[in-house]
């Protein structure tokens, strides 16, 4: 808990650099979230008078989401702004292609993405950039300097009903032609907030359509709402084998995130689907900007310059993806959970959009999406490894990485990377949790496990998740 100068006092765990994200109720509630509306309101007032719609709100489709999103609303009605109140169990993409469509100035969802249904949260957009983590420093302040909010109400509100259907006919517009007949698709929305949606647009363009957890569920109990895990997705790859499909799309909860699965059964992970799409369905070309995160493999970087392109490194986090994407007029964003953010669409992450563009390139190959992904170089990369580990265990470790070791060369773009030219580690705080994560490649399995052993050497603590995370990569 947070004591500020008022004598107010307001749990500010929630409050992480991109979002506000954290357990119902102790660090997000309705108290919160009103107070965050009324500061997050007087912000976009005291840009000046608009007599259109200022910002749009929605949420997912979580059971606290409906609650957590009429007290935001409280708040912010305390603003003399245009409000347009698009409900809950809306996906992001939904909302953020409202924001577009309306021409507003902000937006706030309420969600928790990824994370287990007892979490919800709140991500607010100013304009057409995320917010930095001063700006959400500076939310948190306002939001704690009083629990009181004014008793008048000076802001327009209205009602956008289906947004989703809207959203819907705007996707099943853009990609009608060419039609997706023949093609076959096992889709899985896991519970989340593209239930019913991603499987109504691929039928609706042509497609043969096997749904899996095809209904919002706000407790997700058919499937973790994490697509970016693997274990998560072996419904999904056990459709795709059994209906002969030519491939699979996951999504998280809240529909931002998308993971794909070959003909074959192998989930390709964000850079492979990367790689295919920059050489196909979402040409690079010379002189394009293709933004990385900072845990994507170097192959991926390679073959942006193959391509001609530049691969810029970026922190991890949607925020900082998506500025970056914007700033530098880039081609994409790739984050490694699985947000791909795509110029064409003004820096939007829309993993449906991503999945039909990648359906219609496939239509006209004349190839199946295996055969892509033969063509891939193998990678050598450990997924992250997730240790609890308190603040200060944090510090010491990334202090000790910072200093090097074995030639490395040292990187600080966000916490600590170590690269040599075989391969490179990663030790970097998370953003939405109180853990540590640690990420390894090398051009081999050789590699791979001599820099693990080099780290696991210097942190004894840590050589148990490490060569557990080295041994499902090489198979020792």
């Amino acid at each position: 808990m947070a004591t500020f100068p008022t004598g107010t006092e307001m749990n500010t765990e929630a409050f992480k650099d991109c979002d506000i994200r954290g357990t119902c109720p102790d660090q997000v509630n309705e108290d919160i979230f009103a107070r965050v509306g009324r500061e997050y309101g007087r912000v976009l007032a005291a840009a000046g008078p608009d007599a259109g719609d200022t910002l749009v709100i929605g949420g997912d489709g979580r059971h606290s989401t409906p609650a957590l999103l009429a007290a935001a609303i409280r708040g912010l009605s305390t603003a003399p702004i245009g409000i347009v109140n698009l409900g809950a169990r809306v996906p992001t993409p939904a909302i953020y292609w409202a924001k577009e469509h309306l021409k507003a100035r902000a937006s706030a969802i309420c969600t928790a993405s990824h994370n287990p249904p007892h979490w919800n949260g709140l991500k607010v957009m100013n304009g057409d950039l995320p917010p930095t983590p001063e700006d959400i420093a500076a939310l948190a302040a306002g939001a704690a300097r009083s629990a009181e909010l004014p008793a008048a109400a000076p802001a327009r509100i209205r009602r956008m009903d289906n947004v989703t259907g809207a959203y819907m006919a705007a996707m099943t517009e853009r990609f009608g032609q060419p039609s997706l007949g023949g093609l076959k698709v096992v889709v899985d929305p896991g519970n989340g907030c593209m239930s019913g949606v991603a499987s109504k647009v691929f039928a609706d363009l042509g497609a043969t359509v096997t749904a899996l957890h095809d209904r919002i569920d706000g407790s997700f109990a058919e499937r973790n709402p994490d697509c970016a895990i693997p274990g998560n997705l072996g419904a999904l790859v056990q459709a795709v084998l059994d209906t002969g499909a030519d491939f699979g799309v996951g999504f998280d909860g809240d529909g931002d995130r998308v993971a794909i699965v070959d003909d074959r059964g192998r989930i390709l992970g964000a850079e492979r689907l990367a790689i295919i799409l920059l050489r196909g369905a979402l040409p690079c070309g010379p002189g394009d900007n293709v933004i990385l995160d900072i845990k994507c493999s170097m192959h991926l970087e390679r073959a942006v310059a193959a391509l001609g392109g530049t691969a810029r490194r970026c922190r991890s986090g949607h925020a900082y993806m998506k500025r970056m994407v914007l700033d530098h007029g880039a081609v994409a964003g790739v984050e490694l959970s699985g947000h791909i953010f795509l110029g064409e669409i003004h820096g939007r992450d829309d993993p449906l959009h991503i999945a039909l563009r990648l359906a219609g390139w496939l239509v006209g190959q004349g190839r199946k999406l295996s055969a892509f992904v033969d063509d891939l170089p193998p990678m050598f990369m450990t997924e992250d490894i997730r240790i609890a580990m308190d603040k200060a265990e944090i510090d010491r470790l990334i202090e000790a990485c910072a200093a090097g070791f074995d030639g490395s060369e040292v990187q600080g773009i966000d916490g600590i990377r170590l690269v040599w030219p075989e391969g490179w580690l990663l030790v970097r705080r998370s953003i939405t949790e109180p853990k540590v994560t640690i990420r390894f490649e090398g051009e081999n399995a050789a590699d791979l496990r001599r820099m693990a052993e080099a780290f696991a050497s210097r942190f004894q603590q840590l050589r148990g998740e490490v060569e557990a995370a080295i041994g499902k990569v090489t198979g020792a």
